[in-house]
């Protein structure tokens, strides 16, 4: 429904139900904020969108890190019209029109081709998470951001990736305009609950904001629990010595102090796709674990690998996938996954150089080659030359080995594989593994 054929009352309902969104997400807003924001509402002419939204976010937003929160809400609250977000575009399945159009800047019209070719959303609806996702893997962003660099050789790297995450923006904006508003607050539940792969920019804003808090909470229990285990076996030798004094009777045994294993990690995550934000948060984790592991090393990749143990620390692990993608050598070809030959890699250049004990493995990712060639081999021989390796999958189980998922294929040469959906499933395993 177009937002100049609301009513008043029907107006201030959804201007409501925005403010209650906001609060759910994490901003604060209050109930004369609202009022203020339904008086504002009433009068502006509901027909000019751009303006509601410019005075709505006046009244409501006090934070500039709320902005992106607000603009999620108000789409879903306020679409706008069918003959707004259909400007006419680029014919569809031209990949070569569409890397033009990026190197051009002609971004809202190839926003709307890319969700009416990809985001499913003429078939069964679901969440808006689903088909954004959907939208994002089906455009092949990294492959359209090579061709519009071939295109236009003169963009820059920082314009072409801004380019890209207004892309981005703007097809988020599209399949929110094209569900309409939600029945109910879209931001409700834990944030632990939340799954990565389905969230929402705002949400993935929660679980970054959840993450470190909750990681020193894990690392304080740790410190405790190791603590508490701090008597081990009788010590026959020391118990029989302090005994002497009391005609060889031993009134207090001495114990052997356990030395609990404190590994030396290696973390390799994918940052690909919709997989980037999880392997963040995975290494955010680790990084807060840091007392915890003897020592510590972190690798990304997409199609080659590289180590940014470095730059986590000159970051203070605060950074963006974007950011990782600009200041590392991780894509070697076109930008898709190769898990093969990023484990060749990582084992000839890591694993074959390391002199010290054998390290544990964190891997991070859903396994999926593009159809390239899985060199299970590779793993094999890491895994000879690794205490142990753990996989953890953002993916739901029952899409391991659908399509390009190679899952099953990695899984034997692994001590154990976890689906990790969600930052509860995150915790829980990794406090296990330590």
């Amino acid at each position: 429904m177009a937002s100049e054929a609301l009513s008043g009352d029907a107006v201030a309902e959804r201007v409501i139900r925005l403010g209650r969104s906001l609060q759910a997400g994490g901003a604060t807003v209050a109930v004369v904020e609202i009022i203020d924001a339904v008086r504002a509402a009433s009068a502006i002419d509901l027909g000019r969108r751009s303006e509601l939204r410019v005075a709505l976010r006046a009244t409501m937003v006090k934070s500039p890190r709320h902005h992106e929160l607000f603009d999620a809400a108000f789409d879903r609250h306020f679409p706008p019209h069918p003959a707004e977000s259909r400007p006419s575009g680029i014919p569809l399945g031209l990949a070569d029109a569409a890397s033009l159009t990026i190197a051009a800047g002609d971004l809202r019209a190839l926003a709307v081709n890319l969700v009416d070719q990809h985001a499913g959303l003429d078939g069964n609806l679901r969440t808006e998470g689903h088909h954004l996702q959907r939208a994002y893997r089906g455009a092949d962003l990294a492959r359209m951001m090579s061709d519009a660099r071939r295109a236009d050789p003169s963009l820059s790297s920082a314009e072409l990736r801004a380019r890209i995450d207004q892309l981005k923006r703007l097809m988020a904006a599209e399949v929110r305009a094209r569900l309409g508003p939600p029945d109910e607050d879209f931001l409700a539940g834990p944030t632990e609950d939340i799954e990565f792969l389905n969230a929402s920019r705002a949400e993935l804003d929660r679980v970054r904001e959840a993450v470190r808090p909750l990681a020193r909470v894990m690392a304080a229990r740790l410190t405790r629990k190791r603590r508490s285990h701090s008597e081990g076996r009788v010590n026959i030798r020391r118990t029989t010595r302090q005994s002497l004094g009391t005609g060889g009777v031993p009134f207090n045994l001495a114990f052997r102090r356990p030395r609990p294993h404190r590994p030396e990690l290696l973390v390799l995550c994918d940052i690909s796709g919709s997989v980037a934000e999880f392997s963040l948060f995975t290494l955010t984790l680790m990084s807060a674990l840091s007392a915890e592991l003897a020592q510590a090393r972190s690798f990304v990749f997409v199609d080659r690998t590289d180590e940014i143990t470095d730059l986590l620390n000159r970051t203070d692990h605060s950074i963006e996938p974007w950011q990782i993608m600009r200041n590392t050598n991780v894509i070697a070809d076109d930008g898709h996954s190769d898990y093969g030959a990023v484990l060749q890699q990582f084992h000839d250049e890591v694993v074959e150089s390391n002199r010290g004990p054998a390290p544990t493995l964190l891997i991070t990712g859903d396994a999926r080659t593009n159809y390239r060639d899985a060199r299970p081999g590779a793993l094999e021989a890491i895994a000879r030359r690794c205490r142990r390796i753990y996989w953890l999958n953002p993916e739901p189980r029952a899409q391991w080995d659908t399509e390009d998922s190679e899952m099953s294929t990695y899984a034997p040469y692994c001590h154990e594989v976890f689906e990790v959906r969600n930052l509860r499933q995150l915790i829980s395993c990794v406090e296990d593994l330590l």
